[in-house]
């Protein structure tokens, strides 16, 4: 299989990016940054190449050899964005992004079809990430609500895009990094499965979205706990 991930610099997407190299049954993984990645990762790995890509949106600018590059994955691992108020990374690029994709793959199923099936898009959302566009919300309320269109506008383009592309919304709660800490078992126990989840548990679930899909295209935190519990053990 071979897997593209956006945003593998920032703490959640560089969890996930270890956790795709250590599939087995992913031979190829492309990472699309803005900065390169720490040679610790790229010396250890043949399987990974980095792609550096400016995300300001201006993706006419993008080499038409390496949008060949992608056209042909199975997944792209969306990982990147900020609870600012950036409308560019937080909503416009990575929408302009899935269309210049969609549109190099649409245009190159007319000739060759698309042996590998449908592009699993999978979104790093959140837990309080908010759809409605007209809920008053008590905290972070316009970067909620931004994120929730962008989850609502990527179910959205799949949708208009079936034949080729899937997606699927992530909705993780507080991440906790470090492992089986004294402080991540307190976390643990007072928020739950529902609004708490381990970095390896969600690199895990992500990871095994990947290769298996999911039957509903957004996946809440407590099941992605399970899910990826469930692949730890395996």
């Amino acid at each position: 299989m071979k897997v593209l991930v956006v945003g593998a610099t920032g703490a959640i997407g560089s969890t996930i990016l270890q956790h795709v190299l250590q599939r087995k049954q992913i031979t190829q993984v492309i990472a699309l940054t803005r900065k390169p990645l720490s040679e610790d990762v790229t010396s250890n790995d043949r399987k990974l190449e980095t792609i550096i890509i400016d995300d300001s949106g201006n993706l006419d600018q993008v080499p038409e050899e390496t949008w060949e590059k992608l056209q042909d994955a199975d997944a792209l691992i969306w990982a990147m964005g900020t609870y600012t108020l950036d409308e560019n990374v937080n909503l416009k690029y990575p929408l302009a992004f899935q269309g210049h994709l969609a549109k190099k793959i649409s245009s190159s199923s007319k000739h060759y079809g698309r042996p590998k099936g449908k592009l699993k898009f999978i979104l790093l959302g959140g837990a309080f990430v908010e759809p409605d566009q007209s809920r008053w919300l008590y905290f972070l309320g316009d970067q909620r609500r931004m994120k929730g269109a962008l989850q609502t506008k990527t179910i959205e383009f799949a949708e208009t895009h079936r034949e080729f592309w899937e997606a699927i919304v992530i909705r993780p709660g507080g991440v906790l990094f470090g492992g089986n800490t004294m402080q991540n078992t307190a976390i643990e126990y007072l928020f739950g499965t529902w609004l708490a989840i381990k970095a390896e548990e969600l690199g895990a679930c992500v990871v095994d979205l990947v290769v298996n899909g999911s039957p509903k295209p957004v996946v809440s935190n407590a099941e992605m706990v399970e899910r990826g519990r469930k692949a730890l053990a395996t």
